[in-house]
């Protein structure tokens, strides 16, 4: 599996290079789920450069946080 990198963050806003996102389907299975979790504003994928941007309330979740959640849901669409 390839790692998720952190390209740019800004108070409770993360840009992430997600090679699974290059996948349509997954990168709408993983907007999808990620807005449907509470703390977590917007969701925006990009397939063509496998990026992922996310806004979350910062009081609820640190950057590390919102990785991990992304890295467990893409992980569940491999298995």
């Amino acid at each position: 599996m390839n790692a998720i990198q952190v390209r740019h963050v800004l108070p409770e806003r993360i840009r992430l290079k997600m090679p699974a996102v290059s996948n349509e389907r997954t990168a709408r299975r993983l907007e999808k789920v990620a807005q449907d979790i509470d703390g977590i504003y917007w969701v925006r994928a990009n397939c063509k450069c496998a990026g992922l941007v996310v806004r979350f309330d910062g009081s609820m979740f640190t950057e590390s946080d919102i990785i991990d959640l992304l890295t467990m849901h893409a992980n569940k669409g491999h298995a």
